[in-house]
């Protein structure tokens, strides 16, 4: 599962990424994002998190474009007449397409969650240590990643509105399987336009772009246990720390013999 991230980039350098733009910015040339979002290193369920999504009810020279804006992280389908009893903060890439709390967004109200990394935590002698997983910088020239998520609009019993999302998982692979069993559904930057694109893209043909090649970019280290309070959000979080038997390090792939 993904349960907690960090978002610490520039909200311009976001912005130019995924070539996006605020929803509360009203100027003709939508030249820089109105919306804020302060680095934070502990976003937990339920807060407001920063998404990517197109837009839909808006002129038609602007549909289909990608907007920036802030909704809840905790998935309620715009169909359900009150939120559910247990906050539903993962969809399974696996079952989403059949799932009937999520079928519907799957193939229309896709987003990409932006995070500069998240945390898993893995049992070691009994306790619970978090392991903060981030791009390591000496492979890749951009530090933000893409986690691939739907959305939905929900509307209360008194007809206030709010924006909410889930976050895509996948079964983990590479060295992340050495801290847990799922992972978010990372998305390439040559992908970032067709998964949002729900009026062209089948939610079928949209499963497919997730790219297991992310994970080649990454650098995991164990982090203080502070994180597990979701009330605490403090720069030194992801901060390595030394862990006896914490996990145990990929060894390098061997080159191939020749046959010939």
């Amino acid at each position: 599962m993904c349960g907690r991230f960090t978002l610490i980039a520039e909200i311009d350098y976001i912005a130019e990424l995924f070539d996006s733009v605020g929803s509360m910015n009203i100027t003709d040339n939508y030249s820089r994002p109105a919306v804020e979002m302060p680095a934070r290193y502990n976003i937990a369920p339920s807060q407001p998190v920063l998404i990517i999504k197109n837009q839909i009810d808006v002129v038609q020279s602007k549909k289909n474009t990608p907007n920036m804006q802030l909704a809840q992280w905790g998935f309620i389908a715009d169909w359900m007449r009150e939120p559910p009893r247990s906050l539903i903060i993962n969809a399974r890439s696996e079952t989403v397409l059949v799932k009937p709390m999520f079928r519907g967004a799957i193939e229309q109200n896709r987003c990409i969650i932006p995070a500069t990394g998240w945390y898993e935590w893995k049992t070691i002698k009994g306790v619970k240590q978090p392991f903060y997983m981030s791009r390591d910088m000496s492979k890749t020239n951009n530090s933000l990643l893409a986690f691939a998520g739907v959305y939905s609009r929900f509307m209360a019993a008194d007809g206030s509105e709010i924006d909410t999302i889930a976050i895509m998982t996948k079964p983990a692979v590479g060295m992340l399987k050495q801290v847990h069993g799922r992972m978010p559904c990372l998305l390439p930057q040559e992908a970032y336009k067709n998964w949002l694109d729900g009026w062209n893209i089948r939610g079928r043909t949209a499963v497919e772009l997730f790219d297991d090649a992310e994970v080649d970019s990454l650098k995991m280290h164990a982090v203080s246990r502070d994180v597990g309070n979701s009330r605490i959000d403090r720069v030194h979080f992801i901060d390595e720390i030394e862990v006896e038997g914490a996990v145990v390090k990929m060894p390098e792939p061997k080159a191939q013999l020749s046959l010939f």
